[in-house]
């Protein structure tokens, strides 16, 4: 998937996101928790959607300094509700409009995932940062969405976008000189009332993804439907979603 299918999948959703971003509000609450209680000078966010780490961020920044929130998706930027002062920038955040060492602190909620190399662009984000400044960054990883994932490998109706493993961003950040930093690995269970509400969340929030020409059938519909209830429901519907935090300092 491009960055033009992501940016269009997100556009459509800027109107919808919040009242379904669950788990989104989630880890841009945990993710603020970990981000110092003030901020100055000049603060990044990359991935700023509709605004749910921004709202939380912006106000700890000091009077003199710049928040500038980045998002793919000028959709929705144009929705979100952000914080009086807070700069809007559409843009992408693999190919940021930014010369190294611009920045005192990086922020990012489930956003990364997305990027089609994010071994180097996680590595170049880092390097928007002046030597000194740090950075929380949280987005999902491999096993997110695992009941969808096995429902529809199972009866071919849809598919789930392909995360990289925890482990391929441990050994990213182990391969970047100066850089200081932690990582946890966490996991958030959403439930839902029923398949066709799960679907209609995710829709909501922009999470679609189905690879090559596979044929949406009613037929595999039903078949997609009765598996995930026969396998993951009890009282309600399970979603599950696995993600990274990553907290440090670019020393370099």
């Amino acid at each position: 998937m491009t960055a033009s299918d992501i940016r269009r999948r997100f556009d459509r959703a800027g109107a919808s996101y919040e009242a379904v971003a669950m788990v989104q509000d989630r880890v841009a609450g945990e993710l603020a928790g970990l981000c110092p209680e003030r901020l100055s000078g000049r603060v990044l966010e990359i991935g700023a959607g509709s605004g749910l780490l921004t709202r939380r961020l912006a106000p700890r920044l000091a009077e003199d300094g710049l928040y500038v929130a980045l998002d793919l998706s000028p959709g929705m930027l144009g929705q979100a509700a952000l914080p009086a002062g807070v700069c809007r920038l559409a843009a992408n955040g693999e190919v940021v409009p930014f010369a190294p060492g611009t920045f005192d602190f990086l922020a990012s909620a489930s956003a990364m995932h997305w990027y089609a190399d994010p071994a180097a662009s996680i590595a170049a984000n880092l390097g928007l940062l002046r030597p000194g400044g740090g950075f929380a960054l949280a987005f999902y990883v491999a096993g997110t969405l695992g009941e969808l994932e096995e429902a529809s490998r199972a009866t071919g109706f849809g598919s789930v976008y392909p995360m990289r493993p925890a482990s391929y961003y441990r050994d990213m950040l182990q391969s970047l000189p100066g850089v200081v930093w932690q990582m946890d690995e966490t996991r958030h269970t959403v439930v839902h009332d029923s398949v066709r509400a799960l679907l209609k969340s995710l829709k909501g929030a922009g999470v679609t993804h189905t690879a090559g020409r596979r044929v949406a059938s009613p037929g595999r519909y039903r078949d997609f439907v009765k598996y995930y209830e026969n396998k993951f429901a009890g009282k309600n519907l399970d979603c599950t979603y696995k993600l990274v935090h990553i907290v440090g300092t670019n020393e370099s």
